[in-house]
């Protein structure tokens, strides 16, 4: 669970990262500096607790923007492919394309053919019958 931050913690941290947004990073000391060049706040106390907030706002505004790249690659990833044909035009390709020695209409599978059934080595045909 997360940490219960005063009002006036969240007051000021929104308030700074709206009007200063870009200058805040994911560092804290750096983003203490920051809080103490933009504000006039004496307590030690608060200004760690508003840089430490806003800290915590910019390290889950990065992680959302990473995930978003990474859903929007997965999204491009899945689109169909698309191939120019002979006019310059795109198509898409949903299909693997057969080899052309089969003919129309013929199975590629050559296992079924018309042939009687081959006699076992014990002599019995297909019925069960012994010859």
């Amino acid at each position: 669970m997360g940490k219960v931050r005063i009002g006036k913690v969240k007051g000021i941290s929104s308030e700074l990262v709206f009007k200063y947004g870009n200058v805040f990073t994911t560092d804290f000391e750096e983003n203490k500096k920051l809080v103490q060049q933009y504000t006039d706040i004496t307590s030690k106390r608060l200004k760690n607790r508003v840089a430490g907030y806003i800290t915590r706002l910019k390290v889950n505004e990065k992680r959302r923007t990473e995930a978003e790249a990474e859903e929007a690659e997965k999204v491009d990833a899945s689109e169909p492919k698309q191939t120019l044909d002979l006019e310059g035009e795109p198509q898409e390709v949903d299909e693997v394309l057969e080899p052309e020695s089969a003919e129309a209409g013929e199975p590629m599978d050559k296992t079924t053919t018309d042939a009687p059934p081959a006699e076992s080595e014990a002599g019995i045909d297909e019925k069960g019958a012994a010859s």
